[in-house]
């Protein structure tokens, strides 16, 4: 659980690496957009998100097919369900895209983020625009688990975020007495 302030402005010592990330970003991709996802766009979005897995290292396995799976139909049914759905583009074309929605009065949750990791700086600079223009008025973003997956914890830890929830497992037991 992150400050939603802290990750739309990226301010302070911690995160001096996140903005230099930023500033590359914008270097290398002068003009780069920030678009809410639409009938016009989603297309463009599931194309982008079948060649991420087709180009991300380890990316093309049964677990990431189906996460690839899920994210296509909450890209297609996201105003059915209610999400927000964001996109940044570079180069005329979807380089990342994100999908969130409300979570009680003071918090936000980011469902789903994917970007190409091989283009620096797009994965904060989706993270900082999709929280600049959704979430804006909420205290909290909830960016979920890491899955277990090592790098993605890692990526998330590097954000400081101000609360760790430990999740649990429970199991029903049957008393036969």
């Amino acid at each position: 659980i992150y400050r939603t302030e802290s990750l739309m402005t990226l301010a302070g010592k911690k995160l001096h690496a996140k903005r230099n990330h930023i500033n590359r970003f914008r270097e290398n991709n002068p003009d780069w957009c920030f678009e809410v996802i639409t009938e016009e766009n989603v297309e463009e979005c599931i194309e982008m998100v079948k060649v991420w897995l087709e180009t991300t290292p380890g990316g093309n396995t049964e677990d990431k097919r189906e996460e690839v799976d899920v994210t296509i139909r909450a890209l297609r049914e996201r105003e059915i369900i209610g999400l927000d759905a964001g996109l940044l583009r570079a180069g005329g074309k979807v380089i990342a895209f994100s999908l969130g929605e409300p979570l009680g009065n003071d918090t936000y949750v980011v469902h789903i983020e994917k970007a190409f990791g091989d283009i620096q700086g797009a994965y904060p600079m989706i993270n900082r625009e999709f929280a600049s223009y959704f979430a804006k008025d909420y205290l909290y973003i909830n960016r979920e688990e890491d899955l277990g997956e090592e790098g993605l914890r890692k990526a998330k830890l590097s954000y400081y975020p101000e609360m760790i929830y430990e999740k649990g497992l429970v199991t029903l037991v049957e008393n036969n007495k």
